[in-house]
């Protein structure tokens, strides 16, 4: 699925394209992921020579685009090619709060983000609504403050130099009510211990605990605009990028089941012809058209709509694209039959990428309930 509109956005999903076409093959793919450790950013420093990394971030910050279509194209060409590297958790939805933020720190990092020489990922949790308040609390204390709490399931933790971690504030007076912060934090920060394992796509994750855990004045990072305002933008952006990338990988799904049914034969004839498979892979091409809509739709709300119509648009492209990839998954899965399941077909990998995307940033569920809150 390529969103690109422009000349430039086509030269780089082409160009996208074409190196995870030759370095990030289907067997590549997995000889990486199961050495010992599993190598997760093989990529990482080819994304940053081609630009992709950058492609995220506007002109005043090292980059050259930054909009909300590039993240699209970008996120489903990744999502076609099952990578594993943390380009929507690093690039953009941490890229993003550090592009909002008037702190020195937040200019150092994106140099060095930019260039491929740094992971910096959120660590929000508030659990099953990630609109909701942090379950991290701050507290002030002489010359900065200090991180109390646990921070589950930190997509890409594994392979993250630092933290950006959100915090809701310990004092609560009537000027901070509701108030959070957000604030970078070394991975080898004192008080603070990552437990890392491998989620069900393959990629890497783990959580984060914080005990006393000292953060500097100087790296809670400043926003004219509010910590929560950013902080809701970059999870929008992150919704986006997921929807995305589902587009791309129901577009694959569904050129290899309409290949395999049209190449498989049973009693004599194609599995395509029987009438029955070919309702179900309407249904199949049906879905796709409508993630796809649902992300231009989410696409041009970002970029041109004021903020209630942004936040509505997200949430139903979260929705369509959770409800439709689950229903594309699961046929292409059931049309291959029992080598759907198996770990050689990257039918089944394409499945277990779509379920983790169902839990990230909150489920189809949570965001029809806040889609209705919104209107």
């Amino acid at each position: 699925m390529n969103f690109a509109v422009t000349e430039e956005q086509q030269q780089l999903a082409e160009s996208l394209q074409r190196l995870l076409d030759g370095a990030n093959d289907f067997e590549s793919r997995r000889k990486r992921l199961r050495l010992t450790p599993p190598d997760r950013l093989a990529l990482w420093p080819q994304f940053a020579d081609l630009g992709v990394i950058a492609a995220a971030f506007d002109e005043a910050h090292s980059g050259f685009a930054g909009d909300a279509r590039t993240v699209a194209l970008v996120s489903a060409a990744l999502g076609q090619s099952l990578a594993v590297e943390p380009y929507l958790s690093c690039a953009v939805i941490a890229g993003h709060i550090l592009q909002n933020s008037s702190s020195q720190l937040a200019g150092q990092l994106i140099e060095e983000l930019v260039a491929g020489q740094v992971i910096c990922v959120l660590a929000h949790d508030a659990g099953s609504d990630p609109f909701a308040a942090p379950g991290v609390a701050y507290a002030s204390s002489e010359a900065g403050g200090i991180l109390n709490g646990t921070v589950r399931c930190v997509r890409h933790a594994d392979v993250a130099a630092g933290f950006l971690v959100t915090a809701s504030h310990a004092e609560v007076t009537a000027s901070h009510a509701g108030e959070i912060s957000i604030h970078w934090v070394p991975r080898d920060s004192a008080g603070l211990s990552v437990s890392s394992y491998r989620l069900i796509d393959g990629a890497g994750g783990g959580d984060l605990t914080l005990r006393s855990v000292r953060v500097p004045e100087s790296a809670t990072l400043r926003f004219d605009r509010g910590a929560t305002q950013v902080l809701h933008e970059a999870l929008e952006r992150g919704m986006l990028g997921l929807a995305a990338e589902t587009a791309g990988i129901v577009g694959a799904l569904n050129r290899a089941t309409f290949a395999y049914l049209s190449n498989r034969k049973q009693f004599g004839v194609p599995l395509a012809s029987f009438q029955a498979l070919q309702h179900r892979t309407a249904d199949m091409f049906i879905a796709a058209e409508e993630i796809a809509a649902a992300v231009n739709y989410a696409i041009d709300a970002l970029e041109t709509s004021p903020r209630a119509v942004r936040s509505a648009a997200t949430c139903a492209a979260k929705v369509v694209a959770d409800s439709g990839g689950r229903r594309v998954g699961h046929e292409a899965v059931q049309l291959h039959g029992g080598m759907g399941v198996s770990d050689e077909l990257n039918i089944s990998h394409y499945a277990r990428r779509l379920a983790a995307i169902r839990t990230e940033l909150g489920s189809a569920d949570t965001h029809r309930l806040r889609f209705g809150g919104l209107q």
